[in-house]
């Protein structure tokens, strides 16, 4: 048996032992199974997530131009209904040189799309557009060629109908970021749904409510917010394929379209959460000499002009947005005023 001392000493190496074992050890492994690092910050891991990103800023919500196709699809198996007014009042004709001539009498169009826009997947939107149309001509004058094309001379008229339908697929390609706009391509299809040949003279060519072709659409929209404004444009090429031939008379019968481009830009100017001043640039351009060739009322034209609105969002999904477009330039064709109202719902 040692003796009492060789035990104090054998207990205090022991001891002595022990302590230097524990302070080797890693901090972590001091604090026993499960603890963190003192006076360490805690990694990120699947259970401990890191700081929230910051979120990107969005631009605010709004109704969207009147007349300038947007770029951003709606969001997916969304479904929204537009429905817009507009009374083209025909304040002049547009000359083959760019002057601009009376009508020789006073003609309206009230015009009323109603534009049906679904999401089927991300980044995809389609919509189709039918739009319900009113010609009326009236106190035309006794110069007018119409005039004389009646078996009576009337000098008044009016008809209603269908005009072309409108199918458009839009895919959004490039999203926007800090330096590049949203690109989404366009392609759709305008079909000769509208009254467009076979015109009845009696009717004063207000029975014209077509473009009597099919129209291929190809191009672009571009989306950008540049606080406070956002910013829209589209570049289309229209493609007409002729679905009816002049006929050789003072007025033809049929109207014949050429390929032509539309280029539009919009601005919006968000003075609060539910108030947006909004100005538009329209414009067609068609780079073919028409010659002594008459138009019917619905053909596209080179044209040019501008539309300043306002905008009203009482809810989120509930929008109204009014304003007022001129024409400026224009070659053939019918020079307008024309005021307009659009009521837009998001389901």
């Amino acid at each position: 048996m040692p003796p009492l001392g060789a035990k104090r000493v054998g207990s205090f190496l022991i001891l002595g032992l022990w302590i230097a074992w524990n302070l080797t050890l890693s901090p972590a492994a001091a604090q026993g199974p499960g603890a963190g690092p003192l006076l360490e910050k805690p990694q990120p891991s699947a259970e401990t997530p890191g700081p929230a990103e910051e979120k990107k800023e969005a631009p605010p919500p709004t109704c969207g131009p009147l007349i300038c196709d947007t770029c951003v699809p709606i969001e997916e198996n969304h479904l929204s209904l537009q429905w817009l007014g507009a009374l083209n009042i025909y304040s002049a004709s547009f000359s083959p040189n760019w002057r601009a001539v009376s009508t020789k009498g006073n003609f309206y169009t009230f015009n009323m799309p109603v534009k049906l826009t679904y999401g089927p997947t991300q980044n995809l939107e389609t919509y189709i557009t039918i739009p319900f149309i009113v010609d009326w001509a009236g106190n035309l004058d006794r110069g007018n060629p119409l005039v004389g094309l009646t078996h009576n001379g009337e000098r008044s008229a009016s008809y209603a109908g269908i005009g072309d339908i409108t199918t458009v697929a839009k895919y959004l390609v490039l999203a926007e970021d800090d330096l590049r706009p949203a690109v989404s391509l366009v392609g759709g299809v305008e079909w000769p749904s509208g009254h467009a040949h076979h015109l009845n003279p009696r009717f004063l060519s207000t029975d014209d409510v077509g473009t009597g072709s099919f129209s291929f659409i190809s191009g672009f929209n571009l989306f950008k917010w540049v606080k406070p404004f956002l910013l829209y444009s589209n570049i289309w090429l229209n493609s007409p394929v002729n679905m009816f031939k002049l006929r050789s008379s003072d007025v033809p019968q049929a109207v014949r379209n050429r390929e032509n481009v539309t280029f539009n830009l919009a601005a919006e100017y968000p003075l609060n959460k539910q108030w947006v001043l909004l100005l538009e640039m329209y414009s067609t351009w068609d780079w073919t000499n028409r010659g002594t060739e008459s138009l019917g009322f619905q053909s596209p034209t080179t044209l040019l002009g501008f539309l300043p609105g306002i905008e009203f969002l009482p809810t989120e999904k509930l929008t109204f947005s009014a304003g007022c477009s001129f024409d400026v330039l224009g070659k053939f064709g019918s020079k307008y005023i024309v005021p307009m109202a659009m009521v837009y719902y998001n389901f």
